[in-house]
């Protein structure tokens, strides 16, 4: 017996072990997400100003408040006095913190990564306790493995964001409950309120804590007076500690929170505001009852749901099936009548409780449940080495892997700017082309990337003046373009079609999965295409760059031409337009283009004054 307890302890530490190793080389090889500045920069603001306005109106305090904690070990330089923190732009001022700093960003993005680390190893330990009272020393083991080898577990364990300290204090918080429920000793319910009060202090849905609750002590608790005084004090320690950490001055930042603490209100809220989601290749406004079934059936192993699957049905008993059941079951159906469905992480809180499901099959001792459980462990830790360290871009094979996943989904999901150092690196190895950026995220370009043309950028709540500065040389010998997976499909843009001529083309690379290369260096029509987004978003002497290389590669076509007169009459620059129009007329011989003809004659009749049409007007190529 001594001897199988060491062996049971000797894998789980080497399991937490793992673990860190994971999320440790995920954290140093990714650049931030896109939320990750601002929450940090947030975070620091409150530490060094005991002020915790800038951004609450999205977000309560609590994890920023650690973020800012783990940070101050580096003692980062702070502007108190800057027009991004008195004007609350948390995005614009967590730029400047993370990118302008006398400390690097890259140690100031892993501090901050680090807390959310933390809190998954508090998390794993608590799934083991749980996993091991209930199941026995292997329950611990089997339910541990199956946390350690989940990869959209190990991504948001190396983020700072939200959602995993979500998860771990709703988690923890419903463990302590239930041992409270088995073995009342009132420190526990204490705890567990306290708790329940950290993940309301993380992010609004810690509310569902109470839908949780509520239903479990009237199951357990037979007596309504005593389900009564023990719902009434979950529900008054975790104000309290909503309170304390709103620092009391703060209460009135409460009004938007308290105005969602109900799960009911919560969902209406989501469901009616009109949020912009992607799935299976479709970008609309809503959301779909079916998002999150799909992202689970794609974006998380096959064992692991078979380990799932066989969980719930052979190893939970009917008691225990309900208990674990019903958090992760009412989470995920709540979730899915919401309205903003932009990545699998909003459900992320129901995956502790699936890994203790799987934990319960340590009570199924016969050879064949023993062979097959070890299969799909070794086949999910496969999988997720196989992946290593791009975690966040996981697909499973119905997706046809990582490669294929941006067909399915995309922005956090996969793309949500974390992998500019595997487009530097790619970069670097080839020589260091000149290169046209589209790519999502707010990541500072000049930071990993170096002199870069800018094609699409995001500018949250401020211009940014360091955007569209470069241009690239007018005749480069190589050329790249590189858009990210969010991009190609055109979420988030007006025009969901913009880079639609791209998807058909087999890229170069997919650094990190999530963004495409394409050599561009002797390609006239993509020349043209981005000639045509430039105009479109108010940047015509980057667009006269493109349509000029378009018309050196493409002698033939008068398309390039034609809108190049365009840009100069915009401009003001008649001479130039007007030997452009001509110069375009001269292709026009060809009878493809005989169409063409009267527009250009147009052109050159009105060639005095500016125009009637636009380079985004003229025909297609």
């Amino acid at each position: 017996m001594t001897r199988r307890v060491h062996v049971d302890a000797a894998l789980s530490g080497l399991l937490v072990a793992l673990l860190a190793a994971q999320v440790g080389a995920f954290i140093v090889s990714h650049s931030n997400t896109f939320d990750e500045p601002a929450v940090i920069g947030a975070g620091y603001s409150y530490v060094r100003t005991g002020r915790i306005e800038l951004e609450t109106k999205v977000h309560p305090p609590l994890m920023k408040y650690l973020f800012g904690l783990f940070v101050s070990i580096a003692s980062p330089s702070f502007d108190a006095q800057s027009p991004a923190l008195q004007r609350d732009w948390p995005y614009a001022f967590g730029h400047d913190f993370l990118f302008h700093n006398r400390v690097k960003p890259e140690v100031i993005l892993g501090l901050a990564r680090l807390a959310s680390l933390l809190l998954s190893l508090a998390l794993a330990a608590c799934l083991w306790f749980w996993a091991r009272h209930w199941f026995g020393p292997w329950g611990g083991v089997l339910a541990l493995a199956a946390y350690v080898f989940e990869p959209n577990i190990i991504a948001h364990s190396g983020l700072a964001n939200m959602d995993l300290g979500l998860t771990a204090f709703l988690f923890m918080g419903y463990f302590l409950l239930v041992r409270y429920l088995e073995n009342p000793q009132p420190w526990r319910l204490l705890l567990s309120g306290a708790l329940a009060g950290c993940a309301l202090a993380s992010k609004i849905p810690g509310a569902f804590f109470f839908a949780w609750s509520a239903p479990l002590i009237w199951f357990w608790k037979r007596k309504p007076s005593q389900a009564i005084k023990a719902n009434l004090s979950l529900l008054l320690v975790a104000l309290f500690v909503l309170l304390t950490l709103y620092q009391f001055r703060f209460a009135p930042k409460l009004g938007g929170l308290l105005g969602q603490m109900l799960p009911a209100v919560f969902v209406e809220k989501h469901a009616t505001e009109q949020h912009y989601n992607f799935l299976l290749g479709q970008a609309k406004l809503g959301g779909w009852r079916h998002y999150y079934l799909v992202a689970l059936a794609v974006k998380t192993s096959l064992p692991f749901l078979a380990l799932v699957g066989l969980g719930f049905w052979k190893g939970l008993d009917k008691k225990e099936r309900q208990v674990v059941g019903w958090p992760a079951l009412s989470y995920l159906l709540l979730c899915s009548l919401a309205s903003k469905q932009n990545g699998l992480r909003y459900v992320l809180p129901i995956f502790p409780f699936l890994c203790l499901a799987v934990g319960s099959l340590a009570r199924r001792k016969s050879r064949k449940m023993v062979l097959a459980v070890s299969g799909l462990l070794a086949w999910s830790a496969l999988e997720t080495l196989s992946i290593a360290p791009h975690y966040l871009a996981y697909f499973n094979e119905l997706a046809g892997g990582p490669a294929n996943g941006y067909k399915i989904l995309v922005d956090s999901n996969l793309d949500w700017g974390q992998d500019y150092p595997q487009i530097a690196d790619l970069l670097r190895r080839n020589g260091d082309p000149e290169i046209i950026v589209a790519c999502l995220g707010n990541a500072d370009r000049d930071h990993y990337l170096g002199p870069h043309q800018d094609l699409i950028a995001w500018e949250p709540e401020s211009p940014n003046p360091a955007l569209y500065q470069h241009e690239n040389s007018a005749a480069p010998s190589r050329e790249w373009l590189i858009v990210s997976a969010s991009i190609l499909q055109g979420f988030g843009l007006s025009d969901p079609k913009l880079f639609a001529w791209l998807r058909a083309r087999r890229p170069l690379a997919q650094p990190g999965h999530s963004s495409f290369v394409y050599d561009i260096s002797s390609d006239g029509l993509s020349h043209f295409n981005i000639g045509k987004i430039y105009m479109r978003s108010g940047h015509p002497a980057l667009a006269l760059r493109q349509f000029e290389r378009a018309s050196r590669l493409e002698p033939d076509q008068p398309f390039p031409l034609l809108a190049l007169g365009d840009v100069y009459a915009s401009l003001g620059q008649t001479d130039k337009a007007v030997l452009a129009y001509q110069q375009a007329q001269n292709r026009t011989r060809d009878p493809r283009y005989r169409l063409l003809r009267p527009v250009l004659l147009e052109r050159l009749k009105n060639s005095g004054g500016m125009p009637s049409g636009r380079a985004s007007a003229a025909p297609r190529v």
